[in-house]
């Protein structure tokens, strides 16, 4: 009998336990709903794209995932004339049609693309991967039916029946004279553009500045973008381990990514999410790391015995003349990039990226503060390039260019704008920079195919 009345009380705790964890699951899975349709809006059992936005974000920047080290896990490629270039038909994104094209950028075309009616208009963008960032995206959202920066563009009345094309010729770690040099590349060799937009100003000083601690020529493209491939070329071990281990890094992050795309209740998401949050910013972490090391490998850099030619310095410069010499890079490129489109009626729309690391009103949440690095390599070039950048910003308005200090409008947004610790922004950062880009290309009147310069310079209202 006292066994009998054990077993049952047993049996009775063990259906109390199974109901508490019943409820305390059910409530879990219902905060979980909660949690994930304050972020998506939307209701997590009836979405339709199971592919996180991590991915597409990485993706987006040309990273692909779970690569292992073969001839194929650097994507970027040694061009003659733009210094590096993306692998092309590295990454296709079956979706959109978005693909690596035939001269390395992300688009739904090969280069140059020519029109093929009247009605099409055609927008280069140039700049990092930040520019980048917002020629795919508009492409992506145009092919998904989205509110987007084409959208946004249509609300000018010279746009609004206009087939608009986008294309990029922007990439991770491009700054200037790159985007010069590009331009006029493509111009010469027939590529029709409408109008152009250019979005920089991070990478001239964040990139500059690591050149210029390596003693290499500040106007020379970004040392850390090219040094894995030059690396490479001169068959440098120590470089080819360096992307074994962030290859390793990548494959642990696809395997996270594949678990939270898996999930089929949202209490499984939300945990994966922060498992995948962990092991992105262990991945994170692990590239600046690598990039601080490639910064410190400057001595084989252009040496006699390098495959690749690098103009070196004979000392690191003082700050005052280093960032005076970036300024004055990205000023006379900036001009030449005006001067060439304005001679041939192609309007021209300048656009400097707001940072992290340039102090302004933002309060940054703390989600921000959290994947956000106080000596990150990027900070020192940020803070004093910045200043110097934009007291230039006037004498280029001056001259007639179409540029804007884009620095402070993420001030007023409350919620999180930066995904990373570089300078890229999340999906609600970039509604905010390409509403702003839009808005300002419409304060400026101009016609199809042309502008109002030309009016301006003679006086006219």
């Amino acid at each position: 009998m006292k066994i009998f009345k054990w077993m049952k009380g047993i049996k009775t705790g063990l259906s109390i336990v199974a109901i508490n964890l019943g409820l305390a699951f059910i409530g879990l899975e219902v905060v979980s709903l909660g949690f994930y349709f304050s972020q998506e809006k939307k209701f997590f059992y009836t979405r339709e794209n199971t592919t996180s936005k991590v991915r597409e974000n990485l993706e987006k920047t040309g990273t692909r995932l779970g690569t292992s080290f073969d001839d194929r896990s650097i994507i970027e490629r040694l061009h003659p004339f733009f210094a590096f270039v993306l692998e092309p038909g590295a990454f296709t994104h079956e979706e959109s049609g978005l693909k690596v094209n035939n001269y390395g950028f992300l688009s739904l075309y090969d280069y140059p693309f020519l029109k093929t009616n009247e009605n099409q208009f055609v927008i280069g963008v140039f700049g990092g991967s930040v520019a980048n960032d917002l020629a795919v995206n508009s492409i992506v959202n145009e092919a998904r039916g989205n509110e987007g920066f084409i959208q946004y563009l249509k609300n000018l009345p010279q746009l609004k029946d206009k087939e608009i094309i986008i294309l990029s010729f922007a990439g991770g770690g491009y700054k200037q004279p790159q985007q010069l040099l590009i331009l006029n590349y493509f111009l010469a060799i027939g590529q029709e553009l409408d109008l152009v937009i250019n979005i920089d100003g991070f990478n001239e000083v964040a990139l500059s500045s690591l050149n210029n601690q390596a003693q290499i020529e500040l106007a020379l493209p970004s040392l850390q973008h090219i040094q894995p491939l030059t690396g490479l070329a001169n068959n440098d071990l120590s470089v080819m381990k360096a992307i074994v281990e962030i290859s390793e890094l990548k494959d642990n992050l696809l395997t996270a990514i594949n678990k939270l795309e898996s999930c089929r209740l949202a209490l499984c998401h939300s945990f994966r999410s922060l498992q995948v949050k962990q092991v992105l910013e262990n991945y994170q972490t692990q590239v600046i790391n690598y990039d601080e090391k490639i910064a410190r490998k400057s001595n084989k850099i252009g040496g006699s015995e390098s495959l690749v030619h690098f103009t070196k310095m004979p000392a690191v410069l003082e700050d005052d003349v280093a960032f005076q010499k970036m300024t004055d890079i990205w000023y006379d490129s900036s001009l030449a990039m005006d001067r060439i489109l304005s001679s041939r009626n192609i309007p021209y729309f300048q656009f400097i990226q707001p940072n992290q690391y340039y102090p302004t009103q933002r309060v940054f949440t703390e989600e921000e503060k959290f994947i956000f690095f106080d000596n990150h390599p990027y900070a020192e070039g940020v803070r004093k390039g910045y200043p110097l950048l934009l007291s230039k910003v006037e004498n280029l308005q001056n001259e007639n260019v179409n540029v804007f200090n884009a620095v402070k409008i993420l001030d007023d947004e409350k919620t999180p704008v930066y995904r990373d610790a570089c300078c890229h922004y999340n999906a609600l950062g970039k509604i905010i920079l390409e509403k702003y880009i839009a808005n300002s290309i419409k304060s400026r009147k101009f016609g199809e195919g042309g502008s109002n310069k030309e009016e301006k310079r003679r006086g006219s209202p």
